[in-house]
């Protein structure tokens, strides 16, 4: 059935039966994941389908995913879920496209260079070191749900990291609220029938009441900082929220809106909690289940980490670390597929992409490639050697997505991943609980159902 770019001049459309229409459907909705897995190992580069009455182009193979991110990506827009979302995050970096998206990357692009980082780092270790207090306190043989301990650990760090003087009590509102909004967007988007979000529904008047308190917890802290800053003798936070508020517009010479601002933070805030926790949490997972392989990592950071903090210039020698992290996004990848669509017609390798035509990029399928990846669904982090690595393929690997759009904050949560794993593998073991198998549940990222539960041990310390 398999159809590639190797034993054909031009690849040619696959199509999924017409009378699979129903069953795709069905398919899509209950297990994505399982779905996309199964099209990228059962069918060639470029396949097309009906999914709830409409019709896709998925493309799996590196050279055409390529074309559409890198090579000819002003002539594809970004669509599909940022229309639900684009009501939440506004006109941010994630929803915007063309002229608009170049001159927000270009605003935003200066908070992530080295120097940047450098200051995050030490965030990002000191609200790991408040995480590690918090577990000392529990009894070994402890009990936790993974997922939950690195959400709310990376939006302390994020909340810091991005505007600095959020309070508890605000943080904790924006996690309900935020999973809450989440949720929404993942049943609007998986619903064959979209009911307008205007109507008065139960769920419609949760959402917008969700968006109502998001909105007065930002505006607050947008409003606080302001004050802030009229205080000439007090001195800078040096997060971003500064960086936005000392903004000028280079041709009409004005300063950015509050709406502005509050579009720009809740998308640096969105993108930047929850992909990088629930990547987290199933690297845990992998590390209680493979012993080997975090006792491995474990010799590695006790070398390196003399200190209980990470420094920015051992980043560099966490090479195993960094391996096991590269694996954990390439198992999970948090994002199972990102969506295309071309301005005008497009032609690729023979192949006529009309204009409007819905475009799927499927990255769970191309991380689970038995073409590029030995063994795909065994949790290997030997696979990113650096021979490996050169010899693969750019565009099979997408964690960050690709192209000049890739995740403007891929090095923010590499960082992140970093110190989180090495830190706390230096102080704990992580088991799983007898009989436990995630389930992962239909979503925008990949979660498991109900979180994923280890158990924690402490670690005796070397003197």
């Amino acid at each position: 059935m398999s159809m590639t770019s190797e034993n054909t001049k031009h690849p040619k459309i696959e199509r999924l039966k017409r009378n699979m229409f129903f069953r795709n459907t069905r398919r899509v909705l209950n297990n994505p994941v399982a779905f996309l897995g199964d099209l990228a190992k059962n069918y060639g580069p470029v396949v097309r389908i009906n999914i709830a009455g409409k019709k896709y182009v998925i493309l799996q193979d590196p050279e055409f995913i390529k074309h559409v991110l890198s090579e000819n990506h002003r002539a594809y827009s970004k669509f599909g879920i940022t229309k639900i979302l684009r009501l939440f995050f506004g006109e941010g970096l994630v929803t915007s496209n063309g002229e608009l998206w170049i001159k927000k990357r270009r605003l935003i692009q200066p908070a992530f260079h080295k120097q940047k980082l450098a200051h995050f780092l030490n965030i990002i270790n000191e609200e790991t070191s408040i995480f590690i207090q918090e577990l000392d306190k529990l009894p070994s043989g402890s009990q936790l749900n993974m997922s939950r301990e690195m959400l709310q650990l990376n939006v302390s760090i994020v909340n810091r990291s991005l505007f600095s003087n959020a309070n508890k009590e605000e943080m904790e509102s924006m996690i309900v609220v935020l999973e809450d909004l989440t949720n929404y967007a993942t049943k609007w988007m998986r619903s064959i029938i979209k009911i307008p979000i205007s109507w008065p529904t139960p769920t419609n008047i949760k959402f917008h009441k969700n968006c109502e308190e998001y909105d007065r917890i930002i505006y607050a802290m947008i409003e606080r900082r302001k004050v802030y800053k009229k205080e000439s003798t007090l001195p800078p936070h040096n997060d971003l929220l500064d960086m936005l508020l000392d903004y000028v517009d280079e041709d009409s010479n004005d300063e950015m809106t509050d709406k502005q601002l509050r579009d720009e933070i809740t998308t640096m805030f969105m993108a930047g909690h929850d992909t990088t926790a629930q990547t987290l949490s199933w690297i845990f997972y992998e590390l209680a289940k493979n012993k080997e392989i975090s006792r491995k990592l474990n010799r590695e950071v006790a070398d390196i980490l003399n200190e209980e903090l990470l420094k920015f210039e051992d980043i560099s020698k966490l090479v195993y670390t960094n391996k096991v992290i590269k694996e954990g996004m390439r198992h999970y990848p948090s994002i199972s597929a990102i969506q295309r669509r071309p301005y005008k017609q497009d032609v690729f390798k023979g192949i006529k992409f009309k204009a409007s035509t819905h475009i799927l990029i499927n990255i769970y399928g191309m991380h689970h490639h038995p073409k590029y990846w030995d063994s795909p669904e065994i949790f290997n982090p030997e696979r990113f050697t650096a021979e490996a690595e050169q010899q693969r393929p750019t565009f099979v690997y997408l964690p960050f997505g690709g192209g000049p759009r890739r995740c403007i904050g891929s090095n923010f949560a590499t960082i992140v991943m970093q110190v989180v794993v090495s830190r706390l593998l230096k102080r704990f073991e992580f088991d799983v609980p007898k009989g436990y198998k995630p389930e992962i549940v239909p979503n925008i990222t990949i979660k498991p159902k109900d979180g994923i539960p280890l158990i924690l041990r402490k670690v005796k310390l070397k003197n």
